[in-house]
């Protein structure tokens, strides 16, 4: 194979390849090999025409551009393959030159990952959080818990704030009962301001059995265009009412919750826990404020295809958290209403700025000379492995090439963090 590089503006390479006679003339024959089977001649069964013959019947170019595909295809990635400083980022765009007995040439024509002119990585002075945990916090925690261990009772009393209120309700606008407005057996939390206006205080005050009237505004800016702006009338009867009782902070509630004796000895490991999470969250920041300060002083020209990627990704990690939700995508842009392109254009800053941080600190990785050995590859997949009782080396052959890339970036990134923590200053 022979080939010319020529590097082009905005970051694109041109590559000139050459395809000899002999190479072109194989590619056509895999092309014939691989594709005979879709013609039909008389006389032959299907797949067994001679190359000659189909020619004749559908026309000497018949394998002519899937033979392109193959010889570009070979050729390219042999090009790539002897090029490994070389990282297209996208698929090539190309052309034929020059289309001979002889041979040809084809111009394939790829933006390339862009240069990064790192900024100042050492030296730099970051401040660490001095915040502690305070009796206070503790206490706070524990009301969380115990938030948690709540029972509801029923309770024939007026509902209050706070409290659960089976409801069912008929919703109309202008006498008319409208689509989405009825529901029967509806648990609505008191005080939740999850319905519209002020409905819940309404309700406040209603007993078992009560029906009512409640009347309340859409708002302006309501996702159903029909109802926004307008009054409506719900007419509320009350099944239920709930109280939440929450248990009395004591020892005997300690023991209940714990594997404590006593309120103190669970308080003492609610701090601990709480002391461990607020410094695992110190260093988190700490590591973050390194990152953007390198960043920020870091240089590099980001192609769109880059940023396009990064927007698919955020579109689909969108929507898979809705479908988790049971909610489709384009029922939550009609909510917003909003389209897709505008979803993305107010993401794009943000998709720029991830790309951003990814490039430099591939880049810094590469600076500092840092890879994962097979060793500390081992050491991370050792306690997985022991898990499925398994030899690392058997649990290693049963993760795909994927998985393994992610355990090998994850430890990247703890030996970059190590090693940022370690050659700046944080005070």
């Amino acid at each position: 194979m022979s080939y010319t590089i020529r590097k082009k503006e905005n970051n694109q390479l041109e590559v000139e390849i050459k395809i000899s006679q002999e190479k072109w003339e194989e590619s056509i024959q895999k092309s014939y090999e691989e594709t005979k089977n879709k013609y039909t001649v008389q006389g032959f069964r299907k797949g067994k025409a001679p190359r000659k013959v189909i020619e004749k019947q559908y026309g000497e170019g018949v394998f002519l551009d899937y033979a392109l595909e193959i010889a570009f295809s070979e050729e390219y990635n042999d090009f790539l393959d002897k090029n490994l400083d070389i990282e297209p980022i996208a698929q090539p765009d190309v052309k034929i030159e020059k289309f001979e007995k002889e041979g040809i040439v084809l111009v394939a024509t790829t933006p390339l990952m862009p240069e990064v002119k790192l900024g100042a990585y050492k030296g730099i002075t970051v401040e660490k959080s001095k915040d502690k945990v305070k009796k206070s916090d503790v206490e706070e925690e524990l009301k969380k818990i115990a938030e948690r261990q709540a029972r509801f009772v029923e309770t024939d009393g007026e509902a209050k704030l706070g409290d659960y209120a089976t409801i069912d309700f008929v919703g109309s606008v202008d006498g008319k009962i409208f689509d989405g407005g009825t529901a029967q057996g509806y648990r609505l939390e008191l005080g939740s301001h999850s319905f519209i206006d002020n409905f819940e205080d309404q309700v406040v005050g209603m007993k078992v059995g009560d029906e009512k009237d409640v009347n309340v505004t859409f708002p302006e800016n309501y996702h159903e265009k029909s109802l926004a702006g307008k009054p409506a009338i719900f007419k509320v009867t009350v099944q239920k009412v709930e109280r939440k009782e929450i248990p009395e902070i004591n020892d005997e509630f300690a023991s209940n919750v714990s594997e404590f004796e006593t309120l103190e000895d669970y308080k003492a490991d609610i701090e601990k826990r709480l002391k461990e999470k607020l410094e695992n969250e110190k260093e988190r920041k700490v590591e973050n404020d390194l990152i953007e300060e390198i960043v920020k002083t870091s240089e590099v020209e980001i192609p769109k295809i880059l940023i396009d990627k990064q927007l698919d990704m955020f579109m689909r990690d969108l929507e898979m958290r809705l479908s988790y939700q049971g909610i489709k995508l384009d029922e939550y842009l009609t909510y917003l209403g909003k389209t897709v392109d505008e979803v993305r254009k107010e993401r794009e800053d943000q998709a720029k700025e991830t790309v951003k941080t990814r490039l430099v600190l591939e880049e810094l990785v590469k600076k500092e000379n840092m890879i994962v050995t097979e060793n500390e590859l081992d050491e991370v997949l050792k306690e997985t492995a022991e898990k499925y009782k398994k030899s690392v080396e058997d649990y290693k052959k049963s993760l795909d090439n994927r998985t393994i890339a992610y355990f090998q970036n994850d430890i990247l990134m703890k030996k970059l963090l190590d090693f940022l923590k370690t050659n700046n200053n944080i005070i």
